[in-house]
């Protein structure tokens, strides 16, 4: 979108302002092809947290509630993925095309009958500095140049049969490409549109960009010859032949008419006018190739890995906190990390910050605290920047159990980031909503009750909320206080048909309390919910308040 904006803009300029110069219309068609490849590295990307979708194993997750899985569920389809294939896909049967084009152009080159040297041939290298080797073919159409390093000038059959002014006005157009090494850039340009070959904005600017070229070179040959009339003539005889060849066509019948009209008069355009245009379109250009990149941001993913871990991301700033008229919705999908076979650790926790949107899918997910596990250490981090608190850390360290702790805290994040951003909820109360779940590696003999949800009605609606028949204090941790820790611990339980909690798990946390919490909630009895006149088991939130009085 960016380079279709800005090309369709500069497209208009040079019509504008009347721009007939052709070294000027090439130069600037250049510049505007350099700024369009250069786009992604001259701007600022806008920072997103990448939802991919690679699959991973097994490990234990306190979180909310896990619920059957549907036997319909949709089969997601990564569009980025297809597309990405599509055009490498593309890039690559054209550059296979290319390929097969410079090949064809070697056997001509091989089949092509070498003549005496004619002196009009002679005459022309002569005055242009060049060396090129002139051959006759059968099976051109039209006048072929390439080679850099051994330049070959492939000549039709049939300008045998043109007058000498002809033959030295084809002959020089064709040197004068020589000398200039026009060789090397029509390469790049094709490459270019093979990369591009899906953008026809990309296909029409390198249009441009040759036949500017052709222009220039239309303009020297003339001064070399000092014929136009033969120069035009030269032009009229190959404009019906047609090449596909990789290489710039000596005519073109769509371009015939405006190449004739600029060989046929002077260039009537002063310095100043020229010096005045340029800068006037380079300013134009460059004001609407900013307000391109601002109104059309490239987005560039932050990566998984423990180096990148950033802050709060846009969704979540704005995202409602839970709470008891909006608690976390049920989830539908669930997908479970595997823990990373990393030589020397043996386990993790992930607390991971997810922030749903209004349709219950993780929009941003990112780890805020951390800890890893191995044979001789036990490390903690918290915070937006992991990576570097997390590698201050590990200086203390030898250097394998550092080496150690280098690999296994980015593999921990990517399988706890890749598990979770595949979840999927239903619709939040009110959207976009943010809590915390955490990922623990290492020890799957506590998964089997975390989150159990078979046969437990949700309390609400016609499900009232049970009332409690035991309360239990939570001891706040002398760590917690000292810290002057306070806040409020949201938790999801599961009551059975006695009403005992039988399970519970932390959906807002405070890691310095979640245990404390959990040890008090645990303990806590309500009266049995009836349905029917039958004790069924329920799942309900419940919140814990910590505060230093």
């Amino acid at each position: 979108l960016q380079i279709a904006a800005i090309i369709a803009g500069a497209s208009v300029l040079p019509w504008l302002l009347k721009l007939d110069n052709p070294g000027a219309r090439y130069a600037y068609w250049r510049a505007v092809g350099v700024l369009c490849l250069a786009l992604p590295w001259i701007q600022p990307y806008q920072r997103f947290e990448s939802t991919s979708s690679s699959a991973v194993g097994a490990a234990v997750i306190d979180t909310v509630a896990l619920s059957t899985r549907s036997s319909g569920a949709d089969v997601q389809v990564d569009w980025a993925v297809m597309a990405i294939t599509l055009v490498a896909f593309g890039a690559l049967l054209r550059l296979s095309l290319l390929g097969l084009g410079l090949c064809r152009l070697r056997r001509l080159r091989l089949s092509a009958s070498a003549e005496p040297t004619i002196v009009v041939d002679a005459d022309l290298q002569q005055t242009l500095g060049t060396r090129a080797d002139i051959r006759h073919a059968s099976t051109v159409d039209q006048p072929v140049t390439f080679g850099l390093r051994r330049p070959v000038v492939l000549l039709p059959d049939k300008l045998r049969d043109q007058s000498a002014d002809i033959r030295r006005a084809v002959v020089g157009h064709e040197l004068i490409h020589v000398k200039r090494r026009d060789w090397t850039w029509l390469v790049l340009e094709e490459v270019a549109v093979c990369l591009f070959w899906f953008h026809p904005a990309v296909w029409w600017l390198v249009s441009r960009i040759q036949l500017a070229r052709e222009e220039v070179v239309d303009e020297l040959a003339v001064l070399l010859t000092g014929r136009r009339k033969a120069y035009i003539e030269a032009l009229l005889a190959f404009a019906d032949s047609t090449s596909v060849l990789p290489i710039a066509a000596f005519a073109r019948r769509r371009h015939l008419f405006r190449r004739i009209a600029l060989v046929s008069k002077e260039d009537v355009m002063s310095s100043r006018r020229i010096v005045a245009s340029c800068a006037a379109m380079a300013l134009i250009v460059g004001a609407g190739s900013w307000y391109t990149v601002s109104a059309l941001p490239l987005r560039g993913a932050v990566s998984t890995d423990s180096q990148r871990q950033g802050g709060p991301g846009p969704l979540e700033q704005r995202a409602h906190a839970v709470t008891p008229e909006n608690p976390i919705p049920r989830r539908v999908h669930y997908e479970a990390p595997v823990m990373p076979d990393i030589p020397g650790v043996t386990g993790g926790t992930m607390v991971v910050k997810l922030t749903l949107d209004e349709l219950g899918r993780i929009a941003e997910a990112r780890v805020i605290e951390m800890g890893v596990k191995g044979t001789d250490f036990n490390v903690t981090v918290a915070g937006d920047d992991i990576g570097a608190q997390m590698e201050r850390i590990v200086r203390s360290f030898s250097v394998e159990t550092s080496s150690v702790i280098r690999q296994g805290t980015p593999a921990l994040i990517e399988s706890a980031l890749a598990s979770v951003r595949q979840w999927r909820y239903d619709s939040p109360a009110e959207g976009p909503l943010t809590f915390t779940v955490t990922v623990r590696f290492g020890n799957p003999s506590q998964g089997a009750a975390v989150g159990r949800a078979d046969g437990a009605l949700r309390v609400g609606g016609s499900i009232k909320t049970p009332a409690k028949v035991r309360d239990v204090r939570p001891v706040y941790p002398p760590i917690a206080q000292a810290a002057n820790v306070t806040g409020v611990v949201i938790m999801e339980v599961r009551l059975g048909t006695d009403g005992r909690v039988e399970d519970a798990h932390v959906l807002r946390s405070i890691p310095l309390l979640d245990q404390a919490a959990l040890d008090a909630v645990k303990q806590w009895e309500f009266t049995p919910t009836l349905l029917n006149g039958q004790a069924v088991p329920v799942m309900m939130t419940v919140a814990v308040n910590f505060t230093l009085q």
